[in-house]
């Protein structure tokens, strides 16, 4: 799955290393060179600095100086240098004018911008959907930011993961996602966020999903950065989702002690192999539990902040 996110943007993408295009001159390449080996980077495109090239000129000396037919990953960071978190329908579409130039294209990642250039709640975003109809080769998809975005269920053959990182995931757009046509979908990680930054979901909201209906080749399960985590982990007691998971994400969010319980009171979790839980509020005895009770699972409880009572508890990706 695509790395984590906290404020930076990525450093890996796709499982290959960031080469950052942000040259607005033809000048500027000289010193700094271009790779060779064009497939083995995955490429950051836009403004880097708020005094910086702007993102129009930035993808126009982009397509004319490098082989795109050779790129397999491409991550969209700001298009304006100064309101970094505007300009992704822009981007949108100089991207969707590109597209035949893109034949290799695996792995897409839009609003790649960290929290010194834009808070997340401040990335405007487009409906990704025509992106995915442009790219038919794509596997991976992942955005951040989700001001304003409004979208409708998506549609794509090949994408095995995909990934929507927020501080404030809109309800509207988690059942989008859970009524999208995605056959071949094996991993699913959403930051759900908060309802101060646009988020608010509900179990209903993600019926379809916990149904195990909507992406039956589901391996990958994330409802990450959750406030009601103790709530969701309650209800993926009873999911028919889970039976069909090898990993289940609970990262970032708020989970305490109840919510571990109730989770271990449900149906069996031992054919897991992955339970993460990073970030958390969990007593040292309700670790102890877990790892008796799932001996062979991996369990990932780093980022243990203590047992507090809900007032005090805390999401990792917000503002």
């Amino acid at each position: 799955m695509i790395q984590d996110f906290r404020h930076d943007a990525l450093a890996t993408f796709h499982g290959l290393p960031i080469f950052a295009f942000g040259f607005g001159e033809p000048a500027d390449l000289e010193p700094a060179g271009v790779p060779d080996d064009i497939e083995k980077w995955a490429w950051h495109v836009g403004c880097t600095d708020y005094e910086g090239p702007e993102g129009p000129r930035i993808w126009e000396l982009f397509l004319a100086s490098v082989d795109t037919t050779r790129i397999k990953a491409l991550t969209l960071g700001a298009w304006e240098s100064e309101m970094a978190g505007e300009g992704q329908d822009a981007f949108q579409e100089a991207v969707l004018a590109a597209a035949d130039r893109f034949p290799a294209l695996e792995a897409l990642f839009v609003g790649d911008i960290p929290a010194d250039r834009s808070e997340v709640s401040w990335i405007e975003q487009a409906d990704p959907g025509p992106l995915l109809a442009a790219l038919p080769e794509l596997v991976e998809f992942g955005l951040r930011g989700t001001t304003d975005l409004t979208i409708e269920p998506l549609a794509h053959d090949r994408l095995r993961e995909l990934t929507v990182q927020t501080g404030g995931l809109p309800p509207q757009v988690v059942r989008a996602i859970g009524e999208s046509r995605l056959p071949a979908l094996t991993a699913l990680d959403l930051y759900l966020g908060t309802v101060h930054y646009g988020g608010g979901a509900e179990l209903e909201d993600l019926a379809a999903i916990l149904s195990g209906a909507a992406f039956p080749n589901l391996r990958h399960l994330g409802l990450r950065n959750a406030e009601d985590t103790d709530n969701l982990a309650a209800a993926l007691a009873h999911a028919p989702v889970v039976a069909q998971l090898e990993s289940l994400d609970l990262s970032l969010g708020m989970l305490g002690d109840a919510g571990a319980a109730a989770l271990l009171a449900g149906q069996p979790l031992t054919h897991l192999r992955a339970l993460i839980l990073r970030h958390h509020f969990l007593s040292e005895e309700m670790i102890a539990r877990l790892r008796e009770a799932l001996p062979e699972t991996d369990i990932d409880v780093d980022e243990k902040l203590g047992a507090r009572d809900e007032d005090n508890r805390y999401i990792a990706v917000a503002e």
